[in-house]
């Protein structure tokens, strides 16, 4: 498929995910702005833990929450994709519940538990289930506003739920950030995606020249440090848009074991390739894996690209490399002639599931 044939996308883009992609940084202030209407008690900043609830598109928020603001959250934050709580939740904990639609059932479970062992409560949801428990316990609740997701999936409002988080957070003095600083940031974005657009010529267009290189191939997506969350979620679009294989690894961590994977089986390693993820400001000894790992994969054939942010913050920095990898999963799903917005296969295990 040609990639700059407007008609042939707009055919294939039925749900209107580039325009979901597209509001990203509209996404992020909006929702930042609307959740300033709730006032959050001083009491919830005197959390001893953290605990983040959400499956999927709405858990991607919170880890790059944890991947870009680690270093400057003084207590745990743990991250929960299941049904049941950590045994250590208590009163002193701070449980967040995020789902999209808000009926999700692992997240039912998740604020059924809080409620029991009187944990401080966030619901975070579309409506749903969830806003009317919420509601009956009288937690305190952030109404997510769909306006600026027309495709209606949740991996594309990854700006409108992290708007909200990084409102609760550096209201709470878990992190710090400034709302100029989050309106450069949006700015930034602004600039980036008018370069990434299906209007933009390929040859000028960053996200299609790389989906037409990796389209056909097994994806691994490398990423360390604050890029490690953008593994997952590059990850998580590509497989549920594009309906192609990605898998998200980290740095270094790969490096002591997966390497010597590549050896076997041939045919499956013909058709992988690698993407880097790559920021200016990792540590000297993570740049320096990520130059000897290429050198692995040069001498086995194996095919590696990157995509390199030169944002000298770590929030600018996972945002860029969110909007490269958005419009490049969105290319990769015209190249494989799929509309990016339907799930077939997760409807029907859904369904299943409700048997």
């Amino acid at each position: 498929m040609n990639l700059d044939n407007q008609a042939a996308i707009k055919k294939l883009d039925q749900n209107n995910v580039a325009a979901s992609i597209a509001n990203l940084p509209k996404q992020l202030i909006n929702s930042y702005n609307e959740s300033k209407k709730i006032k959050l008690p001083p009491t919830l900043a005197k959390a001893k833990n953290i605990v983040f609830c959400g499956m999927g598109g709405s858990n991607l928020a919170s880890e790059l929450i944890k991947r870009a603001f680690g270093s400057q959250l003084k207590v745990p934050f743990v991250l929960v994709r299941n049904y049941n709580l950590p045994a250590f939740v208590g009163q002193d904990s701070l449980v967040i519940v995020d789902s999209y639609s808000g009926n999700t059932e692992e997240m039912l479970s998740c604020l059924t538990q809080a409620n029991k062992l009187k944990a401080k409560i966030i619901v975070i949801s579309g409506g749903g289930q969830l806003e009317r428990l919420a509601k009956k316990s009288k937690s305190i609740f952030f109404k997510l506003n769909p306006s600026l997701n027309p495709s209606g999936q949740p991996r594309y409002d990854v700006g409108s739920q992290l708007g909200t988080v990084l409102y609760i957070f550096s209201q709470l003095k878990f992190i710090k950030l400034t709302e100029k600083q989050l309106l450069t940031t949006a700015t930034t974005l602004v600039n980036l995606g008018y370069e990434l657009l299906p209007t933009i010529p390929t040859k000028h267009n960053f996200s299609k020249l790389l989906a037409q290189e990796v389209y056909g191939q097994n994806i691994y997506l490398l990423g360390a440090e604050n890029l490690s969350a953008n593994a997952h979620i590059l990850a998580n679009q590509i497989n549920e848009s594009a309906k192609q294989l990605a898998s998200p690894y980290k740095i270094p961590e790969l490096n002591h074991h997966f390497l010597e994977a590549l050896a076997n089986p041939k045919k499956i390693t013909r058709d992988t390739c690698f993407i880097f993820l790559v920021a200016a400001t990792y540590d000297p000894r993570i740049i320096k894996r990520f130059a000897a790992t290429k050198k692995v994969l040069d001498r086995q054939g194996i095919k590696s690209y990157l995509i390199k942010t030169a944002a000298t913050d770590s929030l600018t920095q996972t945002l860029e490399v969110l909007a490269y990898g958005g419009w490049l999963s969105f290319y990769l799903a015209m190249l494989n002639q799929v509309n990016p917005a339907k799930i077939p296969w997760v409807n029907f295990f859904k369904k299943e599931l409700e048997k």
